[in-house]
């Protein structure tokens, strides 16, 4: 019996590395046609976020696999998001028949197809008549999904940690290499962006945040990037009462122990970072309001209160992260590098830093340094620890 139970197992171990072959890449192999724009079928397959295929309602993608390979998923950017579903085609009813339809609307999107199809098509099923954009698309053959393929989770639980950011490339910018550092210690993290940017700026927040290891798909608020240098002026912009109440909201959906935001005086250059922080103080009492947004925030989530609130760049006993050690997570690399490699994939950033004088990880981009503006918990020891009396 023994003998027997070894002689399984090695042929369970055998079989192992077959069964764990990763997918391959078939794009170039497949034929894609569209029922119309076809003059921009190479835009979904140029690596350029910039460009992308349009479909209005009904219209579709159809993807044809090579002869004798299934497609087994798809991957895709999409420039504009609408209802849509992956459908099939029957050949015993002649018809395409739906095979996989979501109400998740990732801007990076991974869609399985378990079953293997000769054929399928991707048609806007939007009812308010707007135009489904297709940026990129890769078709997967059969195998383990790469880990280049983006697959989020929609979260919904209790965070450890929110970080509250304006613009994409913040949270590299002026945060450094917090996420890096606390996405290696397994912590639950919600990255929560305010301002609503192009699609191919989203999806550039998205692979930098994939890159660094975060699963949980950011939050992508909806308020317009129309900037002013001061708080009031933003206010005025983005309507004080309309941001504080999304700020409050944010801390009773995600319910984290510690919030980090941005510098209480905008790093001095930025109206929505001052907000955001002027926001996220008082959301300390907005949010512990019953009466404050009572039919929306309040009856969904009920109150919530961070244990901690840290702002960038804030008072003079500031805790100092340790970006520079190497981190077993990532291979050795450590939370710096990983930022700094992230944020050479924001486009956004680095176009609006030109002419603004600032240099990644010096002065007020110096990410590594936060105050405790509240604490439920005590004062901070110098530990260098967000988490410092929470763990």
């Amino acid at each position: 019996m023994k003998k027997l139970a070894v002689c399984l197992l090695l042929i369970l171990l055998a079989c192992l590395p077959a069964l764990a072959e990763e997918a391959q890449d078939i794009t170039e192999r497949c034929v894609i046609a569209v029922s119309q724009d076809k003059k921009n079928i190479a835009a979904m397959t140029d690596s350029d976020y910039y460009t992308y295929w349009t479909g209005k309602k009904n219209n579709y993608v159809e993807i044809t696999a090579p002869a004798g390979e299934p497609l087994y998923g798809l991957y895709v950017s999409w420039g504009h998001l609408t209802p849509w579903e992956a459908r099939a085609f029957d050949a015993a009813t002649g018809e395409w028949r739906t095979v996989y339809a979501t109400e998740e609307a990732f801007y990076n999107q991974y869609i399985p197809l378990p079953e293997g199809y000769a054929a399928i098509r991707l048609v806007n099923t939007d009812k308010e008549g707007y135009e489904m954009k297709v940026s990129e698309l890769h078709v997967l053959g059969q195998g383990e999904v790469p880990g280049w393929v983006q697959r989020w989770k929609d979260f919904g639980g209790k965070a450890d940690l929110v970080l509250l950011i304006t613009d994409p490339g913040d949270e590299y910018l002026f945060f450094g290499g917090l996420l890096p550092t606390y996405i290696a210690q397994g912590k639950e993290i919600m990255l929560c962006e305010c301002v609503n940017t192009i699609a191919a700026y989203k999806s550039q927040l998205l692979d930098g945040a994939w890159m660094c290891g975060l699963r949980n798909y950011p939050y992508m608020a909806y308020f317009r990037p129309n900037m002013s240098t001061t708080l009031q002026g933003q206010y005025d912009n983005w309507s004080e009462v309309q941001f504080v109440r999304h700020v409050s909201r944010i801390m009773r959906m995600y319910k984290p122990d510690v919030l980090v935001t941005h510098s209480k005086n905008g790093e001095g250059i930025d109206g929505g970072h001052r907000v955001c922080a002027d926001a996220a103080i008082r959301s300390l009492t907005t949010a512990m309001d019953e009466k404050y947004d009572v039919g929306y925030g309040y009856a969904n989530w009920g109150n919530w209160k961070v244990k901690k609130l840290y702002l960038h760049l804030y008072g003079d006993q500031e805790t100092i992260l340790d970006y520079d050690t190497p981190l077993d997570y990532y291979g050795g690399r450590t939370a710096r590098e990983m930022a700094e490699e992230a944020y050479a994939l924001q486009d956004y950033q680095r176009k609006s830093l030109k002419g603004r004088n600032l240099t990644f990880g010096e002065g007020v981009c110096d990410g590594s340094a936060f105050g405790l503006a509240y604490s439920q918990v005590g004062e901070d020891t110098g530990a260098g620890d967000l988490f410092e009396h929470l763990d």
